[in-house]
């Protein structure tokens, strides 16, 4: 026993002699640790003595302390998601540590939705990530388009090829049926407005307003998809968060400089195939009054110049080209493609970006200031420009206060053209023009006789082909480039000032203020002589639109530890979001004197029209967030926002709960996975969450209006124009009870690493339904309404989503990686309290709907009359018929989604390849529609020899052997013949039915194709004293596999709105040929 006693006691005394021998000669250091990407404090970074197992974490401000003896001279810093780094203590008292991101865990850390990052691995929610550089690798000129095919439940639908043009964001499946659809978008930790303006079957394409931001300032892109991960943002967040962070500067680090030049092709991607066989008139007849094409054979006739009527009234248009009436056609000459080019150019655009970043010991800067020059592929009063300024910066002072300040100045001009269901429209004019006229003269001076005074500025189009009228039917697609004006201009800033403060080591406080601020300014010119009642006489509009988002936060933080198997981390905060709107301006018709005298002196007064609308709309809310940890392997979750807004009515309750909660489980650190070969990471993820949507304002209490009456013969009167004005109660009835849409989503998921994070597997199932959505009800004409704006609907959504990463091979200088998403949502409208269908937007012949037991904005109809087994309803001669009623026609959502891009490098060369799919969407022809009742479509061009005797769609008798202009067609009671009669019948647009219109909009397409190389070799670096050139040539929307003909499918009539997939005259899209260099100091 005593030699045990001595034996324990010598091991205590040479404890205590070793140990005390490093308490004696023990330094401290202090240091902080940082990513190298956006300077931003990093929390839970592990540092350790090299060789030892002795070290601290850093805390809530990327903060740490650590003692250390006289032989430890080298800290070793590691954290998931970053490459761990070796630092030599040296001399050193103070360090500042900069991890860089590992591409191998890309995508590990995750920004939540109030800006904090987190580690993905401790999450139960969803979220995916886009890169700054794939955005800005895409060359596109918006960073909306440039997310396109790179994430699992994300849906681009561009609306055309238009410069500036806006484009619509889904986070999985629609929520709601009269709020916008789009995601709520935070910058740097605000958020700011992604509006698009009105949109409109028959006006110019709407811009989105988040194409401001210049994409070459966008560090990264976070796409916060379920309700848990954006309950913080409660009412604002039914439809997800995009959380866009920009770049910053790098502490320690000298001055990089980099000038970036860009320069574009843009050409047309597809055209509308259409005849050129049979010439303008009607049963096979040339006739210059008619409006359609199914005329004379042009090839058939004599050849001649054609017989004019030189002694009647004529027309000397902009060239000096007399033209009159045609008495015989004999000339064979067709125009299709000189009028094409006329219209359509190949485009391009200019980019110039110069950015310059550092960082000192105590803060960082970024600078840059970017210039975009875009002109489209239509010829004229076609483009875009956005110049944009950025800086941000952050200081420390001191050890305990940190300032951090984002600001942007951005400026763009826009000109676009009408487009859509509008006799002032482009493409309208262009594709129903006959192959065999001539749009070259478009505007000139008519002449009664040759002794007649002229009139002059006549509008000359092939339904006015000597300017006889004041009305030219339709635009000369001339006339619509050169004659019209939509400008638009936009100033907008963008700021954020944050201040964060260290109180202790464990509690951190962040105050955040953000305000988001632009001017727009809308003018549009219609010459006398365009087409419609509206615009003949002359049309103007002035318009200026004002929108402030004023946002601040208030956020206490802590972490700590209860021993070794519990970590706690809480987030307290307070939030006020305050909007307001303003649009002022006025329109005026029928000018007093035919000039471009804009002003509004130049009307009548009863032709001069002002509006104005405010808008003013706020939310407060605290919100509390925890995390907890459990043995390093199970991790809780949970978020609460507790919130009021000024929308709710006074009647409901004000105060609205957003709770949260996710559950992540780490399995693969169970001891049978632990140093598995073949299982490297697994997680198994829970989540719950509720978000909501905002009620529109005004619409709480009954309101009084200022009234205008008219009636069936086209007699109005104004009230506000006569007499001392008037105002009578709205036919709509305020709801006092009105409370925010509640959208609930359960979602279950895992993340798998395989094979040492070589294969990386995320999957995803989630439910939602949104309860209490608010749509118009009609009320009883007995209670003095229309209408009642109330919560009455229920929508429900479901899906999964698969993303997938794959390091294929890795060697030396040469690797291979590819990445793919996919996903599927499925729709459906739980109930609408009776009510048959809700307009959501469209045409009349085909518009978008809710209705009960559908998805939500299926396409609405004219329809075949059916039997009861489902059959076609055919009268004796074998054709069908209309049904008396309409109904649900199509669907333009699609059955799944998804990308892949694959990425091959060797040493300074890369080759990146992306492929997008969108599959089993049904999209409405609506252009191909009219081209067959007009006669223009390839497929009105056909003939045919009968067989056997056919009928007509009006009875006629087609003998067998005759050759006819039409096709057999079979609608299963035996041959009929679909020519002129079935077109300009049922078979076409007009009075049609629309259901035999709705195609399969399925497509897959070579989104991107990018070739990029980097000389920065040593010796290059000392000749020239850049840090690298870099080059890179892009390819985007090179190729289209799609049954859909004439247009991209990937285009909308209604632009950013709840009705997708409807192509009527949509402007043209566009692929793309990009070259880049960059100058990096």
């Amino acid at each position: 026993m005593d030699k045990k006693i001595l034996k324990i006691f010598s091991l205590i005394v040479i404890f205590f002699v070793f140990t005390s021998n490093d308490v004696f000669s023990q330094k401290t250091i202090n240091g902080s640790v940082y990513s190298s990407t956006d300077s931003e404090p990093l929390i839970g970074v592990t540092i350790l003595v090299k060789g030892k197992q002795r070290g601290t974490v850093s805390s809530i401000d990327g903060s740490f302390s650590i003692d250390l003896s006289d032989e430890d001279d080298i800290l070793v810093a590691s954290f998931i998601g970053f490459i761990s780094k070796e630092i030599p203590v040296l001399n050193q008292s103070n360090i500042s540590i900069f991890l860089d991101e590992d591409i191998t865990q890309l995508g590990e850390v995750v920004v939540t939705a109030l800006g904090f990052k987190e580690e993905r691995d401790k999450l139960g929610l969803t979220a995916s990530k886009v890169e700054g550089d794939q955005i800005s690798r895409s060359a596109e000129t918006g960073l909306i388009n440039g997310m396109a095919g790179k994430a699992s439940g994300l849906r681009v639908t561009r609306s055309s090829g238009d410069p500036g043009a806006g484009s619509h964001i889904q986070i999985r499946g629609p929520v709601t049926i009269t709020s916008s659809l789009q995601p709520l978008i935070i910058l740097d930790g605000v958020p700011i407005n992604n509006s698009s303006g009105a949109t409109s079957t028959s006006g110019v394409v709407s811009q989105s307003r988040l194409n401001d931001i210049n994409p070459n300032d966008i560090e990264s892109i976070q796409i916060l998809k379920g309700a848990s991960a954006a309950a913080l943002w409660g009412s604002q967040a039914a439809k997800g968060v995009i959380y866009i962070t920009t770049k910053s500067g790098e502490k320690g680090s000298k001055p990089k400089i980099s000038f970036k030049s860009v320069y574009s092709v843009d050409k047309i991607n597809s055209r509308h195939p259409l005849q050129n066989t049979f010439g303008q008139g009607d049963n096979g007849t040339y006739n210059p009054a008619s409006t359609r094409s199914w005329g004379d054979k042009i090839l058939e006739r004599e050849g001649s110049a054609d017989i004019l009527d030189t002694s009647g009234p004529y027309f000397i248009d902009q060239n000096g080209k007399i033209h009159y009436n045609v008495l015989l056609k004999n000339d064979k000459t067709i125009y299709d493609e000189s009028n094409f080019n006329q219209i359509i150019q190949n485009g391009n655009f200019v980019e110039n970006t110069l950015t310059i970043s550092g960082g000192g010991e105590k803060g960082t800067s970024y600078f840059s200031i970017g210039d975009l020059n875009q002109k489209g592929i239509i010829i004229s009063n076609s483009n875009y420009r956005r110049t944009s300024v950025r800086f941000n910066s952050t200081r420390d002072i001191g050890e305990w206060f940190k300032v951090s300040f984002k600001n942007s100045y951005s400026r763009s001009i826009s000109d676009r053209i009408r487009k859509g269901a509008s006799s002032t429209g482009l493409y309208l004019g262009l594709l129903r023009t006959p192959a065999d006229f001539d749009n070259t003269g478009y505007v000139g001076d008519y002449y009664l006789t040759s002794a007649a005074s002229p009139i002059q500025n006549r509008h000359r189009s092939y339904r006015n082909p000597i300017g006889a009228r004041t009305n030219a039917g339709f635009n000369n697609p001339n006339w619509t480039i050169n004659n019209q004006e939509n400008k638009n201009s936009v100033e907008r800033f963008i700021s954020n000032l944050q201040l964060d403060i260290k109180i202790t080591d464990w509690l951190s406080i962040i105050s955040r203020t953000g305000i988001d601020y632009y001017q727009s300014r809308t003018n549009q010119y219609f010459k006398p002589s365009t087409v419609g009642s509206t615009f003949g006489q002359g049309y103007f509009t002035d318009g200026i639109v004002n929108n402030r988002v004023l946002n601040t936060d208030l956020i206490a933080r802590s972490n700590f530890d209860i021993g070794e198997d519990i970590d706690i981390s809480l987030t307290v905060g307070a939030n006020l979001n305050d909007r307001k709107y303003l649009s002022l301006g006025g329109n005026m018709r029928d000018f007093i004197l035919p000039i471009e005298l804009l002003d509004f002196s130049n009307a009548q007064p009863e032709n001069i029209n002002i509006e104005d609308f405010d808008r003013h709309m706020r939310t407060a809310a605290t919100y509390f967030s925890g995390n907890l940890g459990l043995i390093d392997m199970l991790f809780i979750n949970s978020n609460l926002r507790v919130e009021t807004s000024s929308t709710i009515g006074p009647n409901a309750d004000n105060i609205f709960v957003y709770p949260s909660v996710d559950v992540a489980w780490q399995f693969s650190k169970l001891n049978p996975f632990i140093g598995s070969p073949f299982l490297t990471f697994g997680k198994l993820r829970l989540a719950y969450g509720e978000v909501g949507v905002e009620p529109p304002p005004y619409n709480t209490q009954s309101i009084y209006v200022s009234p205008n009456y008219s009636d069936s013969y086209g007699g109005s009167l104004s009230t506000d124009l006569f007499g001392t004005g008037s105002f009578t109660p709205s036919q709509d009835l305020g709801d006092p009870s009105l409370r925010p849409e509640i959208k609930s989503e359960y979602e279950i998921g895992t993340d798998i690493r395989l094979f040492d994070n070589k294969v990386k597997i995320g999957y995803s199932y989630y439910y939602n339904t949104t309860d209490d959505v608010f749509f118009n009800l009609s009320l009883a004409n007995s209670s003095g309404y229309d209408e009642i704006f109330t919560n009455a609907g229920k929508i429900e959504n479901k899906g999964m989503e698969v993303d997938l990463g794959y390091e294929i091979f890795k060697r030396n200088d040469f690797s291979i990686n590819i990445n793919a998403n996919w996903s599927y949502y499925r729709n459906k409208v739980l109930d609408l309290k009776g009510v048959e269908s809700i307009r959501l937007g469209g045409l009349s012949a085909v518009s978008g709907r809710a209705v009960e037991g559908y998805p939500l904005g299926v396409f609405w109809g004219t329809k075949f009359t059916r039997n009861d087994d489902g059959s076609l309803f055919l009268n004796n001669n074998g054709f069908p018929s209309l049904a008396p009623e309409n109904g649900v026609i199509g669907d333009p959502h699609p059955d799944w989604q998804g990308g892949i891009g694959t990425s091959v490098g060797w040493k300074n060369l890369n080759l990146y390849v992306l492929f997008e799919s969108y599959q089993g969407a049904d999209i409405y022809a609506g252009t191909r529609a009219v081209l067959l009742n007009y006669g223009r479509h390839i497929d009105s061009g056909v003939e045919t020899t009968a067989s056997a005797d056919l009928f007509d769609y009006n009875g006629g008798l087609i003998p067998s052997g005759t050759t006819f202009r039409g096709t057999v067609h079979d609608f299963g009671s035996g041959d009929v013949a679909l020519s002129e009669p079935w077109y300009r019948g049922i078979g076409g647009y007009f009075s049609g039915v629309q259901e035999q219109f709705v195609e399969d909009g399925s497509w897959i397409r070579l989104r991107e194709v990018t070739l990029s190389y980097s000389i920065n070799g040593p010796k290059f670096r000392k000749s020239s004293k850049l840090s690298s050139i870099d080059f890179s040539v892009t390819g985007r929307n090179l190729h289209i596999w799609t049954n859909f003909i004439g247009n991209d499918p990937d285009t909308n009539l209604t632009e950013v709105s709840t009705t997708r997939g409807i192509d009527y005259f949509n402007n043209p899209g566009t692929k793309s040929f990009v070259f880049k260099i960059a100058l990096n100091y």
